[in-house]
Order: C-alpha cells, then sequence, then structure tokens
C-alpha cells in the first residue's frame, strides 16, 4: 500500500487537514506551517510529502475532479424537472466540499502551470461533454427547446455560473463570509438560465420546484448591490477570461430573446461576440 492512500498516513493528513483548514481559512491565509503545526508534525515531515503548498492544492484539485467526475458519470441524467433540481443540488455538494478552489480561482491557476493544465483538461474533456449530454437528454424528453448552437452556449454559461458562484456570493455579503446556504441559491441561480428553454406544458412545475428553493437570504442583512459590488466582482476575474465572460453575457442575453421571439435572427450579435473575444 503506497503512502498516498495508506488509511490514516501522513500524507492523507496533510491533504484532509489542508482541504479543512483551506475551506475555512482560505488558502490564500494558510502555510505549509499553519497545516504542520494543525497536525502536530515538523515542517521538514509535511516537506518529506510535498515539496510545497501547491502541490498540495494540485492533488486537492485532482481528488475534487475524481469525485466530481464520479457523480456525473455515475448519477443518473435527470428525466423531468424535479430530478433536475435534485442532480444540479449533488453538483454544488461536490464543489461545496472543495469550496476554497473557487475563491479567487483565476490566481490559484495562474500560479501553478500543472494546476493549469489539469483544470483546462477537466472542463474541455469532462465537464462540458457531460452538461452537454444532459442538455440533449432534456431536449429529446421535450422538458426544453433548444438548437446545437444554444446547447453548447448553454452548457458553457452553466458551468460559467456554478464555477464562479461560490466567489460572486460570499462578495454580497456584508461579512464576506460563506454559509452553507449558498449552494442552494447557486442551484437556483444556474437552473434560472434553464427556464427561457422550458416546454409550456412543464413551465408551471419549474416555477412551483424554483420558487420552492427561493434563494434565502444571506448569513447577515442583505445591502443593495451597487456599481461598485459589480466592480469588484468583476475585478477578482483574470484579464483573459474578461472577453469570454461578456461574450457568455451577450449569448444568454441574445438566445433569451431569441426564443421568446420565436426565431427572431440577431444577425449582430456573433459579429459582436468575435470582435470581443478576438
Amino acid at each position: 500500500m503506497s503512502r498516498e492512500t495508506r488509511p490514516g498516513g501522513t500524507y492523507l493528513r496533510i491533504i484532509e487537514s489542508s482541504l479543512q483548514l483551506f475551506n475555512e481559512q482560505g488558502e490564500r491565509n494558510v502555510s505549509t506551517n499553519h497545516i504542520a503545526n494543525h497536525l502536530g508534525i515538523s515542517p521538514g515531515n509535511l516537506y518529506y510529502h510535498f515539496g510545497n503548498k501547491d502541490e498540495i492544492v494540485v492533488q486537492l484539485f485532482k481528488r475534487y475532479s475524481e469525485e466530481l467526475q464520479t457523480y456525473l458519470t455515475q448519477t443518473e441524467l435527470p428525466d423531468n424537472i424535479a430530478k433536475m433540481a435534485t442532480y444540479m443540488a449533488g453538483v454544488y455538494r461536490v464543489l461545496w466540499g472543495y469550496r476554497f478552489l473557487f475563491s479567487d480561482v483565476n490566481a490559484l491557476l495562474m500560479r501553478s502551470t500543472e494546476l493549469l493544465g489539469e483544470h483546462n483538461q477537466f472542463t474541455r474533456e469532462r465537464v462540458a461533454p457531460l452538461i452537454i449530454k444532459l442538455l440533449r437528454k432534456l431536449n429529446e424528453k421535450s422538458i426544453i427547446e433548444i438548437d446545437e448552437i444554444g446547447i453548447r452556449d448553454l452548457s458553457v454559461n452553466m458551468w460559467l455560473i456554478t464555477k464562479y458562484w461560490f466567489d460572486f456570493d460570499r462578495s454580497l455579503d456584508q461579512d464576506n463570509r460563506l454559509d452553507e446556504r449558498a449552494q442552494s441559491r447557486g442551484v437556483y441561480r444556474t437552473l434560472s438560465l434553464v427556464r427561457p428553454y422550458i416546454q409550456k406544458a412543464h413551465l408551471a412545475e419549474f416555477d412551483r420546484i424554483m420558487a420552492d428553493m427561493s434563494p434565502a437570504a444571506p448569513a447577515t442583512a442583505p445591502r443593495t448591490l451597487s456599481l461598485e459590488d459589480v466592480e469588484t466582482t468583476l475585478n477578482l476575474i483574470d484579464d483573459r477570461f474578461y472577453a469570454y465572460g461578456l461574450s457568455a453575457l451577450l449569448v444568454t442575453v441574445g438566445l433569451y430573446f431569441t426564443v421568446r421571439t420565436r426565431g427572431v435572427q440577431l444577425r449582430h450579435l456573433g459579429t459582436m461576440i468575435r470582435s470581443i473575444t478576438g
């Protein structure tokens, strides 16, 4: 049995304690010395297993990606509205367990080329095809009505909201805290992207389920979202993602308009998006 899989071994204890500390205090606020002190081991013992903190982060990302991949591949794809909500709640549960990864995620990616590679491969080869598969099944079941271009664009927007949700939700709290209710708020916000495509026969049920999970108030008294809040949140996003985020917003607005107007073509939308993304 390798040190990586030995139950109770120092390697696994470092991984598990790091995850706990990163989630509770934020990865930036936790050093390898903090982790060693928490475990009651010497820094040298920790460095025997990991050369630096980034190596720990990479291993935690691999655990997260394996856990999410297992959930997405082993959980039956939903074939009705209620199951769709339950399915997305399961996705958010996995992300919640590794929520530190989604706080200032771009800074983490830029710090480690290995993590960047793992992240891009996971998103491109594992997550994206499964979201597309989900939307195609809902389309085949006549729960939603959407074409192939819409499926591809909606899959990107759903993952975009899901991936960055915890960071955004935290920014709306006066004390910059995150509580477990952020999961249900995230499920609500992700599924809200699907509403324009819901078939009329299922719309009442969809709205009822969404009303039942309507976002709860933040842990502290909510404040009005100002332009400064929006600017602060946007500044958290690395410049190289800005254009793609803006294009995703345009696609969401454009596709919603197209659906609601029963096929009106927005001829200049594609040109606008191409000019933004280069």
